[in-house]
């Protein structure tokens, strides 16, 4: 609908480009097709393919497959991730047992601190003691 002198097709990357952030490699694979293809529709309506539309159809379709590398890449590594603290949280259960509740006559109340806001491991432990309660 622009006039020919306007070429907004190389702008289809964009789609691509962007899916990875909220998708996966498949649907990124997808998206990236479909831009492909709406390449090759607008070299059709636009007079044929010339080489300016060969290009452009060619490079759309290597930095589809490049962005699919990539979601594929970033999918196992977030695997990996996964696997790892999983793996980490377990070794901390086991080796950082829960405190008492009672040390002799003092309650005790304790606190994990995560080192790191969304971390569950390699923090620390405080322990806070309470009233001492009467004998018996």
């Amino acid at each position: 609908m622009t006039p020919t002198q306007v070429h907004l097709g190389p702008l289809l990357v964009v789609a691509p480009a962007l899916t990875p952030s909220f998708a996966g490699p498949r649907v990124t694979a997808l998206i990236g097709a479909l831009a492909v293809v709406a390449q090759v529709v607008i070299a059709a309506l636009r007079g044929g393919f010339t080489v300016n539309h060969q290009v452009q159809i060619a490079a759309v379709a290597v930095i589809s497959l490049l962005i699919v590398a990539y979601a594929q890449e970033q999918r196992r590594r977030h695997h990996e991730l996964a696997r790892v603290r999983s793996v980490s949280e377990a070794t901390q259960r086991v080796v950082l047992r829960p405190l008492p509740h009672r040390l002799g006559p003092l309650r005790v109340a304790s606190l994990y601190m995560a080192a790191e806001d969304e971390a569950q491991i390699g923090g620390a432990c405080t322990r806070r003691p309470g009233s001492r309660t009467p004998p018996g």
